[in-house]
């Protein structure tokens, strides 16, 4: 037993002399990196960037108490709305005017399918396919300068949704007595992220953005009806829909 114990604590002890050295390994490397990568790596965005990136795209479910005219057994519906979450694709062209400060023109496109619950009796559920654009324009604040590899960053902006239906999909819903169609939406962009560059006019990046907009319709009618027996789905689509994309890029930038 004796001897058990002490070639566990002699094996401790090495474990922690190394993890030691390691450490002041760590440090001593820590220390002298930022000048050696000076020396062989000159640290520097450009003036330009192209990027492309890909994520995924989510929103919280919605409800919506909806006024019911002509009928005796209720006056108002509560109708749900869900976007499911979906992948997300764009291109964004920024350009670098301050050493803290840049701008961009931003294209995203993301495949949510859309559900619909409790529109009508007859309609208790409603799955679409429905495709989101955004084109938007941002300002972002960079508090690093341009001569470091790692730049988080906070951005601002305002653009455009394009919340698109399928041809076939309003078909489809047209066959239940619903007349959907595309929405525009005026889209107010919130977020953040961080860049790295890899190598010389390289970069890689991440960020979170939450999109902010007013609620779709489809076209669908701020109240419900029941004319003649046949209830006429309606949807209050009030309030502020919030979209939260995280995506991961690839730079490309340049000089003039």
């Amino acid at each position: 037993m004796q001897s058990y114990e002490c070639k566990f604590k002699s094996s401790a002890f090495r474990v922690g002399s190394c993890a030691l050295h390691g450490l002041v390994l760590i440090l001593i490397m820590a220390r002298f990196t930022p000048g050696f990568s000076q020396t062989i790596f000159p640290i520097q965005y450009r003036e330009w960037e192209a990027t492309g990136f890909v994520g995924s795209s989510v929103s919280p479910k919605l409800k919506f108490r909806t006024p019911v005219s002509g009928s005796s057994q209720e006056s108002f519906q509560t109708v749900e709305m869900h976007y499911q979450p979906g992948y997300q694709v764009g291109v964004r062209t920024a350009q670098n005017f301050d050493d803290f400060w840049s701008a961009d023109l931003e294209y995203s496109f993301s495949d949510q399918d859309l559900t619909f619950k409790n529109l009508s009796p007859s309609i208790p559920r409603l799955s679409l396919t429905q495709y989101t654009h955004n084109l938007s324009y941002n300002i972002s604040y960079l508090p690093l300068p341009p001569t470091r590899r790692f730049r988080p960053y906070a951005d601002v902006g305002i653009g455009a949704g394009w919340f698109y239906l399928p041809g076939r999909v309003k078909k489809d819903a047209l066959e239940l007595g619903l007349k959907l169609r595309d929405s525009w939406e005026l889209v107010f962009n919130l977020g953040g992220g961080m860049k790295y560059l890899l190598a010389d006019q390289f970069a890689f990046s991440f960020d979170v953005k939450y999109r902010l907009s007013g609620v779709p319709s489809y076209g669908l009618p701020d109240s419900a009806r029941v004319v003649n027996g046949q209830y006429r789905p309606g949807m209050a689509a009030t309030g502020v829909l919030q979209n939260t994309t995280f995506s991961f890029g690839l730079i490309y930038q340049w000089d003039e």
